[in-house]
């Protein structure tokens, strides 16, 4: 039986990984956790919080759920720990792109990320729960995204299988790089998507400021919004009107400056995942 410790296993991600691996009945898990407040959680959910070096030895799996500024720290702890062979999973491409983790030979490192359920992909749950399962937290059916940071094929097909399984339900699982990866997060989604989203709440606010009724308001927001993006991402075949096209052609050059896309920049990309681990130290 494949033995998989979890690190930071009492956090927000590790219970979310926790269940959907149990369930599958393939795994002997480990549970580690440093803080009181978690092991609680793991000792409520009948489980048992071990030593992190006794759950270290003879793992063939170690799932880093520990937070990006904390992960250079406890990578520096771990990775020394370890068998050889064993194989360690980043649920995040910042530790690694920012190389924060020491390579070691005689290891392999992988990293995943789920992509969250699509917008219009919500809309074909049957399940009234999943359909606001907004976050991906295993009702609504998302895809992940795996890459290889050193290792074999494999072994990689091993940890993308555990991959898949504790993101269930997944709908693909894409094979791309780590640089790539850091491309899609932090800098198309945190950065672009939720700056964008950020001045879109913002914008709401400003007209509920100058008058509009907050409830008239928010369902026009999100009226407009939703019959945005599904026209903009081509789900529907339809086209903006001609008003609206002059209203986005005015606000590109008012809203956005014209080198906006340097976030995608190398040095960019390399700036923000180093931040996000702990910034230049």
């Amino acid at each position: 039986m494949t033995v998989i410790t979890i690190l930071g296993a009492g956090g927000k991600m590790g219970n979310r990984v926790t269940q959907p691996l149990l369930d599958t009945k393939k795994y002997e898990l480990r549970f580690v956790e440093k803080s009181e407040a978690g092991q609680a959680r793991i000792r409520e959910a009948g489980h048992t919080v071990m030593e992190l070096d006794d759950a270290l030895k003879g793992t063939d799996v170690v799932i880093f759920t520990t937070p990006d500024a904390l992960v250079r720290q406890i990578s520096d702890e771990v990775v020394p720990k370890l068998d050889p062979g064993t194989k360690i999973l980043f649920l995040d491409p910042a530790a690694i792109a920012a190389d924060r983790v020491k390579h070691r030979a005689d290891i392999s490192c992988f990293v995943c990320h789920p992509t969250h359920p699509p917008v219009f992909s919500l809309l074909g749950e049957t399940d009234p729960a999943a359909r606001r399962d907004y976050w991906g937290g295993g009702l609504a059916t998302q895809a992940l995204v795996f890459a290889i940071a050193w290792g074999t094929e494999e072994e990689a097909d091993l940890v993308e299988t555990i991959a898949t399984e504790m993101f269930a339900p997944i709908s693909a699982s894409h094979r791309i790089t780590v640089q790539q990866m850091a491309l899609l997060e932090p800098a198309l989604s945190e950065t672009l998507i939720n700056g964008c989203v950020e001045v879109i709440t913002q914008g709401l606010q400003k007209v509920i400021d100058l008058g509009v009724p907050e409830a008239a308001a928010k369902d026009f927001c999100m009226g407009h919004l939703q019959i945005s993006i599904a026209l903009l991402f081509e789900e529907l075949n339809w086209k903006l009107s001609d008003g609206a096209l002059m209203a986005l052609k005015h606000a590109q050059g008012s809203l956005f400056r014209d080198d906006w896309d340097a976030i995608f920049k190398p040095e960019n990309v390399l700036a923000s995942v180093k931040q996000i681990t702990g910034g230049d130290k």
